[in-house]
């Protein structure tokens, strides 16, 4: 696997599109960090070097069907299209893969990352090594999804509505909370803040905690005087469950 070929192929198709639309620029910047975060969580569990090679060519290819969706319906929402669903059927069905001159034995488990990424559950079925790299580009994924919240959303980012009865209850239980049914930007924002509940590893934690991306996003976040009290409530029960001091931030 020539990764070097990987990311140059990558920047070739992405330059297919508008590169001064910012939302593409959003993407390709997001997936050269999730490349360099998958690879410190991957070395930090100490796979070996091919194992680490195909964690960064999962981490180039994870949101290839994002470009289309950008273009076609002009938002991130997955509700007309799935961007997983899509950019695996974009390599795998329409044959785009081909370009990355990757070797067919790894076509599965690359599909399978890929159209995993970004469920609110893994699959139940899949064997260890597939299970593996799902849960590396998830975690990698949602490292950096607070880093570009924080960067390209901190002034919309509002938390000024109680959010929905059954979302607060899954925040209190440590469950990672469906981002389907938000009806506010405060339903919005503890769907994102329970991400961290979805990380499959400690070391995935450690990279999140050390990079600070967490602590700037919610930090970040602009709370009305109405709802001081409930949001203290709800970042103190997520730097607890972080182990976060609030002094050390």
């Amino acid at each position: 696997m020539d990764i070097d070929l990987v990311e140059e192929e990558f920047k070739k198709y992405v330059n297919t599109f508008d590169m001064s639309n910012k939302n593409i620029m959003l993407k390709y910047e997001h997936t050269f960090e999730v490349v360099k975060i998958i690879e410190k969580i991957a070395r930090r569990l100490n796979l070996n070097a091919e194992q680490i090679t195909l964690s960064k060519i999962i981490a180039y290819l994870h949101d290839i069907g994002r470009f289309e969706q950008i273009v076609e319906t002009n938002t991130f929402k997955d509700i007309k299209m799935d961007h997983a669903d899509n950019g695996a059927d974009l390599l795998f069905k329409r044959g785009l893969i081909k370009n990355f001159k990757i070797e067919e034995k790894y076509y599965h488990i690359i599909d399978v990352a890929i159209r995993n990424h970004n469920k609110l559950e893994i699959e139940n079925d899949l064997n260890q090594e597939e299970k593996l790299f799902v849960k590396l580009i998830r975690d990698a994924d949602k490292i950096d999804i607070y880093r570009v919240r924080h960067k390209y959303e901190r002034e919309t980012d509002i938390f000024g509505n109680v959010p929905q009865e059954y979302k607060l209850r899954d925040f209190y239980d440590h469950k990672s909370i469906n981002i389907k049914d938000n009806k506010t930007k405060s339903d919005s924002l503890l769907c994102v803040i329970s991400f961290v509940y979805d990380m499959n590893f400690e070391e995935s934690i450690d990279v999140l905690k050390e990079l600070g991306y967490f602590q700037k996003f919610i930090n970040g976040i602009t709370v009305t005087t109405e709802q001081e009290e409930l949001f203290l409530a709800i970042k103190k029960e997520i730097y607890k469950f972080l182990d976060i001091r609030e002094e050390d931030v």
